[in-house]
């Protein structure tokens, strides 16, 4: 798997600076030996070699980690830059099979299309780390495309359990096959209050109409599940982004503010469409 591009990352970082090795290595508290050895990739850096020398960066005011999504995002304008935020290092290729608990699609490889979300999803992990592909010949692919939407709704309930004592309507299977049958699907992105405006939903304290406003009422962009081998393969890995502490923490606090945003406009969706809409029992049988 593609590790960091730290011997490339190193002379970019000290070039905005305009720094020496020996300076650098001073600054960064590493030996000026190890710098020359980092930039010709005769050495693998330790985690404290990558937390020194990221941090730095960050805390002088460049976060690298943007700075390559313009650029990757402006490189090859043909092909979609996309972002996996991985808990841990990937190990082996990408599998379309991945599932780690329940996804919002069912089993597939997850990827965003901004650093900032799929950073935001890992900040809270020690070992989290970002990996950039491109997506080439997309248009080869079976793809289905979801609004925030009903249909979206029931899928993402459908994979998360919500149906397990309930009969799902034709509607819901259909969607379902068609996301099961697909080689890859771009749909909204979901985080945990949508997920406990869900279960409020699937738990009948609220309606549809308030469970689809309130879920309408975040905007987190888009997530892009690969749900076929052959579109898995299709994607090519370029970089690994390290996250310094810094910057996560940075990431958690902004993952806060934007998520007590969500609530408040949630609750005044609820609020607003009180007695609209129908209950879950009430649109679909429940088993036995």
């Amino acid at each position: 798997m593609k590790s960091y591009n730290f011997a490339k990352d190193i002379k970019v970082i000290r070039d905005v600076f305009g720094l020496s090795q020996t300076d650098f290595a001073k600054q960064v508290g590493l030996s000026r030996s190890n710098i020359v050895l980092y930039e010709q990739n005769e050495i693998i850096p330790n985690k404290s070699a990558l937390e020194k020398v990221y941090s730095f960066s960050f805390g002088g005011g460049l976060n690298i980690n943007k700075a390559k999504e313009m650029l990757y995002l402006d490189e090859k304008k043909d092909q979609k830059f996309l972002i996996h935020g991985a808990k841990e290092t990937i190990k082996g290729e990408i599998e379309a099979n991945h599932l780690n608990g329940h996804k919002d699609f069912g089993p597939g490889f997850y990827l965003s299309e901004s650093l900032d979300s799929a950073a935001s999803w890992i900040a809270d992990r020690e070992n989290g780390t970002c990996y950039c592909f491109y997506f080439k010949d997309s248009k080869k692919f079976k793809c289905l495309t979801f609004e925030v939407n009903r249909i979206w709704m029931y899928a993402i309930l459908y994979f998360r359990g919500a149906f397990d004592n309930y009969t799902p309507s034709k509607e819901v299977l259909d969607i379902v096959k068609q996301i099961n049958e697909c080689d890859f699907l771009i749909a909204p992105i979901a985080n945990n209050n949508m997920y406990q405006t869900l279960n409020s939903f699937a738990y009948n304290d609220i309606t549809d109409e308030q469970c689809l406003h309130a879920l309408s009422a975040n905007n987190l962009g888009l997530q892009f599940v690969f749900k076929s081998q052959r579109a898995c393969d299709a994607l090519e890995m370029i970089d690994r982004l390290y996250l310094c502490d810094n910057e996560k923490r940075q990431y958690l606090l902004k993952k806060k503010e934007f998520a007590s945003e969500g609530i408040s406009k949630a609750n005044l969706a609820i609020s607003k469409y009180r007695r609209q809409g129908k209950y879950f029992d009430e649109l679909f049988k429940k088993n036995g």
